[in-house]
């Protein structure tokens, strides 16, 4: 604790000197003028008359005119094509600002192509400009497809249910299922376990456990054992189910077993057979089965 104040006072002197600095400080000037971005990553889902508005700022003192062109081009490893994913619906590759219009933007339409190409890329990058070209420079677009095969149940579920222990209590609370990047039967379920959801610890950091969905896309297979991303002590806590609904009347799972969530009604209504918990050296918290989920 003395290493803590010791450090943290030293950074408030290190502050104030700079603060109280006898040399003046550096002008910014119209020299000094810059374009960029204002993020470096941006997405748009692939639907019709989807639009995207990407905002490109030019930065001066005073408020200057000037230009600046820019660049696509394909990401190699999931590349977006020009007219296949995506449209540019400014009128030429180049943007004018102004004083009064500082803030340009970059406007992209997605193309709903109706096949399954996965989530694509493209670059954006800024180039000869009348002033300096900033840091961020150059933007990632992703265009996210529509037309995954498990797009029926890439969603967020409502559900409310009372932990086996009583003095847990009752929760109500969201679960999200997401598609994993590179395995079209593979999802990751955030948010599954409500007691250490309701006290913050949330996906992605924590509480985020990956599942396959059966060929029939009736099931969703959640192995047992994996990490909630919190430990207790040494141990990890981690993630436990059982062979049946309820905790008392069936055998937990062994590291190969899995919890299941069968799929209702077109991907609308999910329901976890199994009871399912966490624990290390002990329970944290008990789910009973057949708890149902509704999609919002």
């Amino acid at each position: 604790m003395k290493i803590l104040k010791y450090i943290s006072a030293m950074s408030a002197c290190v502050l104030l000197a700079s603060s109280c600095s006898m040399n003046d400080p550096a002008n910014f000037d119209d020299k000094d003028a810059f374009v960029s971005f204002n993020s470096k990553n941006f997405s748009i889902a692939e639907e019709s008359d989807k639009v995207l508005e990407i905002p490109v700022l030019l930065t001066s003192l005073s408020g200057i005119s000037s230009t600046v062109d820019f660049e696509i081009t394909p990401v190699e490893s999931a590349p977006a094509v020009e007219g296949k994913n995506f449209k540019i619906l400014n009128s030429s590759n180049t943007l004018s600002f102004t004083k009064e219009a500082p803030t340009q933007f970059i406007r992209i339409e997605s193309i709903d192509n109706d096949t399954f190409d996965g989530d694509v890329q493209f670059l954006i990058t800024l180039k000869n400009s009348g002033v300096n070209i900033g840091e961020a420079s150059t933007a990632t677009v992703k265009v996210t497809d529509n037309e995954h095969p498990l797009m029926f149940i890439l969603n967020t579920y409502h559900t409310s249910a009372a932990s086996y222990f009583s003095n847990r209590g009752s929760f109500e609370w969201d679960i999200r299922i997401e598609k994993d990047a590179t395995d079209n039967s593979k999802v990751w379920i955030a948010n599954l376990e409500p007691y250490f959801a309701t006290n913050g610890l949330v996906a992605p950091d924590y509480n985020y456990f990956y599942g396959f969905v059966s060929e029939d896309k009736t099931e969703i297979r959640i192995p047992v054992g994996q990490a909630i991303g919190y430990k207790d002590g040494d141990n990890d806590v981690v993630l436990a189910g059982f062979t049946g609904s309820d905790p008392d009347d069936s055998e937990e799972l062994e590291i190969g077993g899995n919890i299941i969530i069968s799929i209702h009604d077109d991907g609308n209504r999910l329901v976890i057979e199994s009871a399912y918990g966490v624990a290390s050296d002990g329970w944290w918290n008990l789910m009973f089965g057949n708890q149902t989920l509704t999609k919002k």
